[in-house]
C-alpha cells in the first residue's frame, strides 16, 4: 500500500467499528458494541478499516478533529471498496 501523507499536518482519523449497521444502533457506545481507533494518517486508517471488515464488523471513518463521516459505513457482507480514505 502507498503512504499517501496528509496534506494538512497531524490530521487525524477515527476508525470505528460496530456489530450492527450504524442507522440501526443507539448512541451510546456500550450499548451498541462499537469500538474506535484513532489513527494520524491515511495508511494506518486505511489498514484499520480493511482489518475490521475482515472481522466481519461494520466500518465508518471519521475525521479526526470534526468528526465529520469521510468514509462508510461499509457492510462486511459486501466487497470491500478499492479506495477507503
Amino acid at each position: 500500500m502507498i503512504d499517501t501523507p496528509c496534506p494538512v499536518s497531524h490530521r487525524s482519523f477515527v476508525v470505528e467499528a460496530g456489530n450492527h449497521e450504524p442507522s440501526s444502533q443507539h448512541h451510546h457506545f456500550r450499548e451498541r458494541g462499537v469500538d474506535q481507533e484513532l489513527h494520524t494518517n491515511r495508511t494506518a486508517a486505511n489498514r484499520a478499516a480493511r482489518r475490521i471488515l475482515d472481522r466481519g464488523m461494520w466500518v465508518e471513518v471519521y475525521d479526526g478533529d470534526t468528526r465529520e463521516l469521510l468514509a462508510g459505513p461499509f457492510d462486511p457482507d459486501q466487497a470491500a471498496p478499492a479506495y477507503i480514505v
